[in-house]
């Protein structure tokens, strides 16, 4: 993948941070429902959903630089972060994007 250079720990800590906080204050404003229980907790977000005992994990790997995505319904994926777009890609998709498209399914936030 382009334009997903090695960054220092800081760097990573900083964006890998500002994502996951963004996703779960996004799915705790805007879930009138209550269909989601989201904890963020040392570098780790969970996802749960409470009609379906279903849970997504999205996590931090400083090693690596990447985060790592788990998913009930389509498994693992992990992401770089692209210095261009500013976005955390694999190599087919954004996490925002892609993480969204799946909750879809139980809640439409838009």
């Amino acid at each position: 993948m382009t334009d997903c250079l090695y960054m220092d720990e800081t760097d990573f800590e900083v964006f890998a941070e500002k994502i996951l906080l963004k996703i779960a204050d996004f799915i705790e404003d805007n879930d009138k429902d209550s269909i989601f229980e989201v904890d963020y907790l040392d570098g780790i977000l969970e996802i749960k959903i409470f009609d379906r005992g279903q849970k997504y994990v999205i996590n931090k790997h400083r090693a690596s630089q990447k985060i790592w995505f788990s998913s009930p319904n389509s498994g693992a994926k992990y992401f770089v972060y692209n210095t261009n777009s500013k976005n955390w890609l694999d190599d087919n998709d954004e996490l925002w994007q892609y993480l969204f498209t799946e909750l879809k399914e139980f809640y439409d936030f838009s």
